[in-house]
């Protein structure tokens, strides 16, 4: 006697790759067929091959019969001689909630007719109480086909179930976790990591983050070890990324339950109709949450413009400010600032600091990356707003930068808008912008102006060259060879230096750089407010402060390259503009 055929086991490929299309083309039907083999009284499926049905609607899936039978035949041929391994079945989604309608019964009855033995039909419904409805058809006696419906074993999920938070995974001063397909999202999250990073936020990043072990244990460590937001970014591939469906989004999930936690979506799926705009239906569908609207009913962003980007950066960043707020306010304490542009940056950074404003290094060499320079130019105004939005009164920056940045964060903080800046050096001393009462008076600050005839063809408009040194015994080799390398022409050039045997006194700071600003002010207000070309050599610290003084000028800063493969020399590195819309980076020019 015959033994009746009364389960189906879906092996974890198949199960992936059913459910993998179904999301791909939701909201219609797709499906294809089934392979494996039977054993006792089961069908094991092994494999599930899709084939895409060009008629396709929600409601109805009619199989390409000349693609299938072409794709089974290169399946069956891979496969060794005594693999049991064959024509099971056939499967298709049902996007809404259905069970196999009368034409599916029909169907594989009439499939059943002409096979040798047990033939399934598996029937994947999205939203459905079950994910998956089996039958199972026979034929008989007297061509009669006997059809029954079967359990469907799913494969057991490798992760665990979700436990409770601990306290403490939601963490105001925590990096902000980047979720995201390696395969088609690399470039994104590159991207997102370095804006953010350069508006100052820390960035936990498997990249730079993900210690040696286990991946999901160091990765549930990441994501419940205080994560104060999270960017999650939505590409065509993530449909096949089972650490992030499975793992990284029911935490984050669980995270965003916390109004302290800041979920962000950057969406980079394109509408059929319209490749500039988002599909925000992708997400959910995607990341098999559809029918719900999990993801739907939260904002996204349209990253596949570069303002989606910026939008990220902002929602972040005033997030953060939010959270610091009431704190800063009630401490009546300063606004903290750490920089940095030269070490590599890793999420452990993140601590009672405010902001850790990072700008990515050049791969070598001296000089800061033209990309990194980049960064900047786009988020330097959301962190100026921000940091003016936390209300403080003093805004305190610590750490070390090239000084062009330097000069570029001194702008983006302007005596107009910030009350007091404070620089803090390694020596633990404060360069305050504001001049204290027992600055020692003994260091005065003196020009020199030379008349023009530097460089080989007139401009065409106002150009200043200035070099500011602040050493003892300034070199100036360097700022005559930019003068004599300049191939247009300079209407006057000048040079600023300081009477001191030694370093600045940090309390003449707030002195010392008013002057130097003023001095830089009058010789491009002589020459008709010309462009400043600056060349500047001193303490980050001073170019800080400097920085504050230089809004009302267009001022093209020059950083010292020491590593040329002839002779040191200034290059050309960004351009100021503090006063127009979208300084005060305008331009990079390295």
């Amino acid at each position: 006697m015959r033994q009746q055929t009364s389960r189906i086991d879906l092996r974890p490929a198949a199960y992936e790759s059913i459910t993998s299309a179904t999301a791909k083309h939701l909201p219609l039907e797709t499906g294809g067929i089934l392979l494996g083999y039977h054993e006792d009284n089961r069908i094991v499926v092994t494999h599930a091959l899709i084939i895409n049905g060009e008629m396709a609607t929600p409601s109805k899936y009619v199989r390409d019969d000349v693609l299938a039978n072409k794709l089974l035949t290169s399946f069956l041929a891979q496969r060794a001689d005594d693999d049991p391994t064959g024509y099971v079945g056939e499967w298709h989604s049902h996007p809404f909630p259905s069970r196999p309608s009368p034409t599916d019964v029909d169907a594989l009855r009439e499939t059943a007719k002409v096979s040798g033995g047990p033939v399934v039909l598996l029937v994947h419904v999205v939203g459905g109480p079950e994910p998956f409805v089996g039958l199972i058809a026979q034929r008989r006696r007297l061509r009669r086909v006997s059809t029954a419906e079967a359990p469907v074993i799913s494969p057991t999920s490798r992760f665990g179930p979700l436990r409770l938070l601990p306290v403490g995974a939601v963490r105001g001063d925590g990096p902000v976790f980047i979720s995201y397909r390696q395969s088609d999202g690399t470039a994104q999250a590159e991207s997102l990591e370095n804006l953010l990073r350069a508006s100052g936020l820390v960035v936990w990043r498997d990249r730079t983050d993900l210690r040696p072990g286990t991946t999901t244990d160091r990765l549930e460590y990441a994501l419940t070890g205080g994560l104060s937001a999270a960017v999650l970014i939505v590409t065509p591939e993530i449909v096949d990324s089972e650490i992030v469906r499975e793992r990284e989004l029911p935490r984050l999930l669980q995270l965003d339950a916390d109004p302290a936690f800041s979920l962000c979506i950057a969406n980079k799926v394109p509408r059929p109709d319209d490749d500039s705009k988002c599909d925000y239906d992708a997400a959910d569908r995607l990341l098999r949450l559809s029918p719900a609207r999990t993801l739907a009913d939260k904002k996204q962003s349209n990253v596949l413009a570069k303002a989606g980007e910026i939008e990220i950066v902002r929602d972040l960043l005033m997030h953060r400010i939010e959270q610091r707020r009431p704190q800063i306010r009630a401490e009546d304490r300063a606004f903290t600032i750490r920089l940095q542009t030269r070490p590599t940056p890793f999420a452990i950074e993140a601590d009672e600091e405010d902001l850790h404003l990072r700008v990515k290094a050049a791969d070598s060499g001296r000089l800061p990356s033209q990309s990194g320079l980049e960064h900047l130019r786009r988020t330097l105004p959301l962190t100026s707003d921000a940091v003016y939005a936390a209300g403080a009164r003093t805004v305190r920056i610590a750490g070390g930068a090239h000084l062009s940045i330097a000069l570029a964060i001194g702008a983006a903080l302007p005596e107009t808008k910030i009350g007091v800046v404070e620089v803090l050096d390694l020596q633990e001393a404060l360069w305050k912008s504001n001049a204290p009462a027992d600055d020692p008076q003994e260091s005065t600050v003196e020009i020199e102006v030379i008349q023009s005839g530097h460089g080989h063809e007139t401009s065409g408009h106002g150009r200043v060259a200035i070099f500011v040194s602040l050493t003892p015994h300034p070199d100036r080799s360097s700022f005559e060879r930019l003068l004599n390398d300049s191939s247009q022409t300079f209407d006057t050039t000048a040079v600023i230096t300081i009477s001191t045997k030694g370093r600045i006194d940090p309390r003449e700071g707030a002195r010392v750089g008013a002057t130097i600003a003023q001095q830089i002010k009058q010789v491009s207000a002589i020459h008709g407010r010309a462009e400043v070309h600056l060349a500047f050599h001193g303490p980050y610290t001073m170019a800080v402060l400097l920085g504050r003084h230089l809004n009302t000028l267009r001022t093209v800063v020059y950083e010292w390259d020491g590593d040329h493969a002839e002779y040191p020399r200034y290059v050309p590195a960004l351009v100021l503009e503090p006063g127009v819309s979208s300084g005060p980076i305008t331009e990079v020019i390295l």
